[in-house]
């Protein structure tokens, strides 16, 4: 096995901080080796004092082959597996190791077993990684070719229903997705690359969102309209009634920044969940407010004892046993409202007098607030 050159620092410093302790001279360890079609042996790995001659193989070494007094060898070892040794010489001619000696090589003896158990899952994960990289890059590359051709034959039928309007409208829309589709791709490109992670890094990292520029300035209204314009094309093929706001508030046409583009992918999970657990005929809308987005539908009504539960990661709720899902979806919705100042609440009393009389008549349906911090928007 190759060891990393960090590794072989590692095991030095052990054997360093060991130091000239009770008699002893030398210290040497060894990792077994067994190469495909040649017998096994213990290759040298570090000793201390460094500056001691090199070292012949075990079983090169004549001086091995006989026992000595002042010399042992302590196993390095994971369960039953025997990894290497460590050889141990002292400057003792009657044999007599004192217990506290014994005991401190013994002690060593499970650091470094320790330590190369570690070295050998760390170098198994590091292939595995490089295999799925190499994999991901593969799969990558391959989706940019069907992409560009769904966005040419998308202009071409431009071209070919030029004078049917409500046929255009639907291939922008295809247009569109397949730019936002090409936008996640690249995001996942870039983490299939080595980067740097924080160690405040949350689940949202993943994929959520792609490719924010810090420079760049959004409108809310920018970023919505594709997600609803997504939702309502759900809502008609699935035979499901759409209902969404005709104005858009001022704050959703100011320009704001980059980090807030989080909110389009709030909005697109909860209105993703509405359309998958509501029946054909349902009722599913969106309604944006001075202080926030709703997001209802009159699918089964969830109950106040799920009304927190359902923001757990990985917890299905009653509605959703029999539906394709992870459990992950409110979770982080709710997560990414609270990183942007805001939060996601399911309203039990959705006659609030904060809101208008445009959902008084939800009172049996199932309302997702996202409250958004205001007046951080109008800055």
């Amino acid at each position: 096995m190759q060891l990393s050159n960090k590794f072989e620092e590692l095991v030095l410093t052990q054997l360093e901080s060991f130091g000239c302790f009770m008699g002893v001279k030398h210290l040497v360890v060894y990792i077994a080796s067994a190469k495909k079609g040649e017998k096994a042996c213990f290759e040298l790995v570090g000793q201390w004092p460094k500056n001691e001659r090199s070292l012949q193989p075990i079983a090169d070494d004549p001086e091995l082959k006989v026992s000595s007094p002042n010399r042992r060898w302590y196993p390095i070892q994971d369960k039953d597996i025997l990894i290497g040794v460590i050889r141990v010489e002292t400057d003792f001619t009657r044999g007599e190791w004192p217990l506290i000696l014994d005991s401190r090589l013994k002690a060593l003896s499970i650091s470094l077993s320790r330590s190369f158990s570690i070295e050998i899952e760390r170098q198994k994960n590091d292939k595995e990684i490089n295999y799925l990289r190499s994999q991901i890059g593969f799969i990558i590359h391959q989706l940019r070719n069907p992409l560009a051709a769904l966005r040419t034959y998308a202009k071409l039928l431009m071209k070919r229903l030029s004078s049917d309007s409500y046929s255009l409208e639907i291939i922008e829309s295809m247009l569109l997705e397949q730019k936002q589709i090409n936008e996640y791709i690249g995001s996942f490109e870039k983490l299939n690359k080595t980067i740097p992670i924080t160690y405040d890094v949350g689940e949202e990292r993943l994929l959520l969102p792609p490719d924010i520029n810090a420079k760049e300035l959004i409108t809310i209204k920018d970023i919505l309209t594709p997600i609803l314009e997504r939702g309502k094309a759900n809502a008609k093929l699935q035979n499901k009634n759409w209902h969404q706001s005709t104005e858009w508030p001022d704050w959703s046409v100011r320009e704001i920044k980059s980090e807030y583009r989080l909110i389009a992918e709030i909005v697109a999970n909860l209105l993703e969940n509405a359309c998958k657990y509501t029946e054909e005929n349902a009722q599913i809308g969106i309604f944006l407010f001075n202080s926030g987005i709703i997001v209802f539908d009159d699918g089964k009504k969830i109950s106040s004892e799920e009304g927190e539960k359902i923001f757990r990661k990985g917890y299905r709720g009653i509605s959703s046993k029999n539906k394709d899902g992870t459990g992950v979806g409110l979770f982080l919705a709710r997560k990414l409202a609270k990183k942007i100042g805001g939060d996601l609440y399911l309203l039990e009393n959705s006659q609030d007098n904060q809101f208008n009389n445009k959902i008084k008549n939800l009172k049996n349906n199932n309302v997702f607030y996202l409250k958004l911090p205001i007046e951080q928007l109008h800055k």
